[in-house]
C-alpha cells in the first residue's frame, strides 16, 4: 500500500574522487548574484571547527517570500554536504522555503560548478513515505493499528494495544525505522491523528523501543 508521501528537508552532497579543494574552488568560481560569498561568517565557524574541517558560506538574497538565507557547505571527505540553511531575519523557514533554497542553489551555483569541476552531486527526494522509513512488515502493522484503532483512545483499548505493541515489536527488529518526528509526522499527516495522540504515542514509541534494546543487552 502506498501512503501520501510527506515533504522533508532535502540533503545535498557534493562527492569529489580528487579534493575538496576542487569543489571549493569550482563552487567560488560559480558564485554569481543572487548568491554571494560571506567570507566573514566563513572565516568565524572556520575558527571554531574540529579537525581543521572546512566550511563554505553563501548567502541568497530574498525573493517571493522567502528571507535572505546564509547557507553552509561543510566538509565531507573529498567533499561537501550543505549543513544548514538560516534565513537573516526570521525564526526558521520551514521545509518548503529551504527546500526551494536548496535547489535554487544546486540550479544556479552547483549543476554549472559540477560540469566544470567534474564532482557528483546528490540530491535526496523533496518527499518521503512510511515505505522508506520501515521495512515492510512494522509498516504493515503501523498502517494495520492506525486504521483499526479508536483514535480517540490510541492504544488504550485492548485490542488496540495488542496491535500497537505487534509493531513495536516488529519495528525493534527492523533495520530502519522512523525517528519519532517522522512518526508523528506521518500520524498526524497522513492518518488524521490529533497532535496530542500522536505525541503519545511517539513517547511511548521511543520508551519502548529503548526498553526493547536494554533487554535484549541484559540477555547478551
Amino acid at each position: 500500500m502506498t501512503d501520501k508521501s510527506i515533504e522533508i528537508f532535502q540533503n545535498l552532497h557534493l562527492k569529489s574522487r580528487t579534493s575538496a579543494s576542487l569543489v571549493r574552488t569550482t563552487i567560488l568560481a560559480h558564485i554569481q548574484v543572487p548568491w554571494r560569498h560571506d567570507s566573514e561568517r566563513e572565516e568565524d565557524i572556520r575558527d571554531h571547527a574540529a579537525d581543521d574541517e572546512d566550511a563554505i558560506v553563501l548567502v541568497r538574497d530574498a525573493f517571493d517570500d522567502v528571507d535572505e538565507s546564509g547557507l553552509v557547505l561543510w566538509q565531507e571527505g573529498e567533499g561537501y554536504k550543505v549543513s544548514n540553511i538560516v534565513p537573516r531575519n526570521v525564526g526558521e523557514l520551514g521545509i518548503t522555503k529551504y527546500n526551494a533554497i536548496l535547489r535554487d542553489f544546486v540550479a544556479k551555483i552547483v549543476e554549472p560548478a559540477a560540469r566544470t569541476g567534474g564532482f557528483e552531486v546528490e540530491l535526496s527526494s523533496p518527499n518521503q513515505s512510511l515505505d522508506d522509513w520501515l521495512d515492510a512488515e512494522p509498516a504493515a502493522a503501523l498502517r494495520r493499528f492506525s486504521r483499526l484503532a479508536n483514535k480517540s483512545t490510541g492504544a488504550a483499548h485492548p485490542m488496540d494495544r495488542d496491535r500497537w505493541h505487534a509493531f513495536l515489536i516488529a519495528t525493534h527488529h527492523a533495520s530502519k525505522r522512523p525517528d519519532t518526528d517522522q512518526l508523528v509526522r506521518w500520524l498526524v499527516e497522513v492518518e488524521h491523528w490529533s497532535e496530542d495522540k500522536a505525541h503519545e504515542l511517539a513517547i511511548d514509541y521511543e520508551f519502548a523501543l529503548g526498553l526493547l534494546e536494554q533487554y535484549d543487552h541484559s540477555r547478551s
